[in-house]
């Protein structure tokens, strides 16, 4: 009787594994698989959304860059403007001559060429200072501005003291 009470007992565990294993491949195989799957497929969307992230943080920096960049094509723009374009580089000279530490001691303005595309005033400008000052002025001025072009240019030195002068021949450029 305790023999037969074990039969059964065993007998009805090894049912009870034939039947899950039974119900496992017919009702939950698929469902497993599918949930496996489903989990892999999240994380290589997660994956996938860090690197957008990061694409999306690249692409705002170059947004504010390229809106930059039209800004100052913009104010470009404005200085060119036949108008603005010869007080501006009068206030830019001035302005840029401080920075520097160079004496602006003149600016003549001179001929103006009417073109088809563009006008080109012509200044003659004196300036004085050390020589690595004035390299950096003019410097800046042709590169910060491009509508200035330094066409002819003569430089003295000083006896007395270590300070050139330079004589500037420019042209300002406007549309």
């Amino acid at each position: 009787e305790v023999m037969d009470k074990k039969k059964i007992d065993i007998i009805a565990i090894l049912s009870l594994a034939v039947i899950f294993v039974l119900f496992y491949s017919i009702f939950l195989k698929d469902d497993i698989f599918l949930y496996r799957s489903l989990g892999s497929h999240r994380d290589s969307l997660k994956s996938a959304i860090t690197k957008d992230l990061a694409l999306i943080e690249a692409q705002k920096g170059k947004q504010s860059e390229i809106m930059a960049l039209e800004e100052e094509i913009k104010v470009n723009i404005d200085m060119l403007q036949k108008g603005n374009a010869v007080p501006y580089f009068l206030n830019y000279t001035s302005s840029l001559a401080g920075r520097y530490r160079v004496e602006l001691l003149s600016v003549e303005p001179g001929e103006v060429l009417v073109g088809d595309l563009f006008t080109k005033s012509i200044f003659t400008t004196t300036i004085s200072g050390g020589f690595p000052n004035i390299y950096n002025f003019l410097y800046h001025l042709e590169d910060d501005w491009k509508g200035v072009k330094v066409e002819r240019l003569t430089m003295d030195k000083n006896p007395g003291d270590n300070r050139v002068n330079v004589r500037l021949t420019l042209a300002v450029l406007s549309i």
